[in-house]
């Protein structure tokens, strides 16, 4: 999991109860630490996509890793703001166009692994190319 709860504390102190998420805090601790692990997840996806290999290694990719914690962190603070009708997420705009906040975060982790992709690299995340079974189909064996 990239992130702690902690953290996203910082970001969103306004939601917690003296710093501290706990069964009272909007969002409660549990929310919380189930978007770390959802979002988490799916940024892994979104790097398997583009065919890194993931979770990111905290020892191998330092940097990487960190980077990809404070993003992680700040797309759930970013959920702890829409809990609370507020936030980039419950603006007028994305309301009206029916952005869902997990839509938004799916494509705003690809935008950000495509921008970022040489320094991941650099860092020490290991690309592998797996073609997908739906690639794969269009390969063709010649023997």
């Amino acid at each position: 999991m990239y992130g702690t709860q902690a953290q996203v504390a910082t970001m969103a102190s306004t939601w917690t109860e003296d710093g501290v998420w706990d069964e009272y805090s909007n969002p409660t601790l549990l929310e919380v630490e189930e978007w770390l692990e959802q979002v988490s997840a799916e940024f892994n996806i979104a790097l398997g996509s583009h065919f890194f290999v993931s979770p990111i290694d905290p020892i191998a990719s330092p940097n990487a890793y960190k980077t990809v914690s404070r993003y992680v962190v700040n797309l759930v603070a970013d959920l702890c703001n829409f809990k609370n009708s507020s936030g980039r997420f419950f603006t007028e705009k994305a309301i009206e166009r029916g952005i869902t906040p997990m839509a938004a975060i799916q494509r705003d982790m690809n935008n950000w692994i495509k921008m970022n992709a040489d320094g991941l690299l650099a860092d020490g995340v290991t690309q592998v190319i797996k073609p997908s079974a739906r690639s794969r189909a269009s390969f063709r064996v010649i023997g």
